[in-house]
């Protein structure tokens, strides 16, 4: 039960990272609108600047559908196209069951001095409907994604073939939202303020509660389930919630776009903001423990050192892409790795303590960039980089202090580094489909292969038998790390981890169906 339930964790973290990558774009696209939009542009500029910001804040202002049919279809096998339509109906039929019922029943909500905040009630798609934000594209997400992959290969006689296949999961789907529509009705308002309760506990525990935030944040890395931490605090209403230009926001980066498209009016950063600043281990900790890796090499191995980390070094920093330089000491020292979380707990305590509200959940460019346009008095963005450079040497000397004390064999203090060396040089090799070949050998082979995934850096692989899988041949490859959890494999690529899952998709299908052929 308990690697089952691990399993599902990991499924959904994967799923939903797949519409969260598209949310940096939002944001960057929404601080370029603001900025477009001074009063000294040429008119033309603020012009593009409002359509820009308008687009923007659809996206922000629908993020639940977005998130239902990016679930759906990531959970999909196959036949995603299916999936996505599919979830798109669920969505819409939901909204029209659950506000028809509210109408019949009597218990719609009455819009009040702030329109319908605070009513448990919202405008969504032009329906009235209990209001579950986010949580609705995610429950409907998962259970449709679910249905459909138990549903969507079941085909009938010829006569009623029509009503096989894909369109049987929409037949299942039906009652199954008619029932959720009637009874989150009832059930939805009292997750809602047990949810209010969580977010108020969190708020009221104060800055122990933002280093046990931040610790497990960082901490729950290796098993991939750190998304079920930061992602419900950053878009759903446990990271609290605000009425902003009219519209109720939720989540604590989603107030936090809603405020950049306000900057002008902005007076203060919601309190929210402690739950969206765990990009500043990304930038600073990056920094410390790199140059504490290059330090503490073999003179011999610092030049190779370097060509292994700097490119890491800068992923890390710009982009928030931590886990190449993550595993790059996490299964050499658990000690370095606790205390690179503890640190991290601290670091987000102190700049909640000294009055920091800067944005930061991804790297030095999204940070920037979307704090550009708060004012550095709201933000103190200030604090943020002087509080980082002052922990940047903090990590460095401890990271020293450790590795030397404790002999900790970082790259380059082994006795040898010709295996990062050609690690290093096979990086550049466009002979790809070695790679793949190499990756499902060490899989046990393609019938052992059951279904492939990934999230933001690494290929999420579910087998038959874990006996089968070879750590060793799979290290030979291109990757930066192997983790095995249960039946999941999970390979650290980096940012081209899409591209490598494509190949190695194409290569598996390929290889089955020579097999099914002989």
């Amino acid at each position: 039960m308990k690697e089952k339930l691990l399993s599902l964790s990991q499924k959904f973290s994967q799923a939903a990272v797949q519409p969260v990558m598209f949310l940096a774009i939002m944001g960057t696209g929404l601080a370029i609108a603001v900025i477009m939009q001074l009063s000294f542009m040429p008119s033309f500029i603020i012009f593009i600047g409002t359509l820009l910001k308008t687009m923007m804040n659809a996206m922000l202002n629908n993020l639940s559908i977005i998130f239902c049919v990016g679930l759906t279809t990531a959970f999909a096998k196959t036949k995603k196209v299916d999936a996505a339509i599919i979830s798109l109906i669920v969505y819409i039929i939901f909204l029209a069951g659950n506000n028809a019922w509210l109408t019949s029943q009597n218990i719609l909500a009455q819009p009040g001095a702030m329109g319908l905040f605070g009513t448990g009630q919202n405008l969504v798609l032009g329906f009235q409907v209990v209001d579950m934000n986010v949580f609705l594209g995610i429950i409907l997400g998962c259970i449709t994604g679910y249905v459909f992959n138990k549903a969507s290969n079941i085909q009938f006689v010829e006569m009623f073939r029509v009503y096989g296949g894909s369109r049987l999961v929409f037949i299942i789907m039906i009652p199954i939202t008619l029932i959720l529509a009637i009874v989150l009705s009832y059930v939805w308002p009292v997750i809602n303020y047990g949810i209010s309760c969580l977010s108020v506990f969190m708020k009221g525990a104060g800055s122990l509660g933002v280093f046990v935030y931040a610790f497990g944040n960082r901490f729950l890395i290796p098993t991939g389930l750190h998304h079920l931490l930061w992602m419900p605090f950053c878009f759903t209403g446990f990271g609290g919630s605000a009425q902003i230009d009219g519209n109720t926001v939720q989540g604590a980066v989603n107030i936090f776009y809603a405020e950049m498209g306000s900057g002008a009016n902005l007076t203060a950063i919601d309190p929210s903001i402690r739950f969206a600043t765990f990009g500043f281990a990304k930038i600073f900790a990056s920094l410390g423990i790199v140059l504490a890796m290059i330090k503490t090499a073999k003179p011999e191995n610092k030049s190779t050192v370097k060509g292994l980390l700097i490119p890491t070094l800068f992923v890390s920093m710009v982009a928030g892409i931590t886990e190449p330089l993550d595993f790059a000491f996490l299964f050499i020292s658990p000690l370095l790795w606790l205390v690179h979380g503890l640190l991290t707990g601290f670091s987000e305590m102190l700049l909640w303590i000294l009055g920091s509200r800067t944005y930061s959940i991804y790297g030095l460019l999204d940070t920037i960039v979307c704090n550009s346009v708060i004012d550095p008095k709201l933000s103190k963005i200030y604090i943020f980089f002087t509080v980082g450079i002052v922990m940047a040497i903090v990590w460095y000397f401890t990271f020293v202090f450790l590795i030397k004390k404790f002999d900790i064999k970082t790259p380059g203090r082994e006795d040898s580094v010709n295996n990062e060396t050609s690690y290093v040089s096979s990086a550049n090799d466009d002979s790809s489909d070695q790679n793949a070949e190499l990756f499902i050998e060490g899989l046990g082979g393609a019938e052992n292969i059951i279904e492939i995934n990934n999230c933001f850096t690494r290929l999420r692989i579910d087998v038959n038998d874990i006996n089968k899988v070879n750590k060793q041949i799979i290290s030979k490859g291109k990757q930066k790390g192997v983790v095995i959890k249960g039946n999941n494999v999970q390979i650290i690529i980096g940012m081209t981890v899409e591209s490598e899952k494509e190949k190695l998709v194409n290569v598996l299908s390929i290889k089955k169906h020579k097999k099914g052929v002989m």
